[in-house]
């Protein structure tokens, strides 16, 4: 059975607001498709962090933090 691919565009990519108002994501790819933030099984997404807060709880949901730009976070 051949792979399936699906080349990802950033009109397709979904931005969203935090509700803190500390930053906002963007949500690049989501599974199972259209899943929620209290649905999804994984995603891969942009933040972009414009004030000091609190970290957002997801429970159940493990995490990988890869900073890409800027100086530096402290959690």
């Amino acid at each position: 059975m051949p792979a399936m691919h699906r080349l990802l565009k950033p009109a397709d990519y979904v931005r969203m607001p935090w509700k803190d108002g500390g930053g906002h994501t963007t949500e690049i790819a989501v599974h199972p498709a259209g899943g929620t933030l209290a649905t999804f099984a994984w995603r891969v997404s942009i933040a972009e962090v414009t004030a000091d807060g609190p970290f957002s709880r997801f429970p159940g949901v493990d995490r990988i933090l890869v900073l890409l730009t800027g100086a530096g976070m402290r959690l």
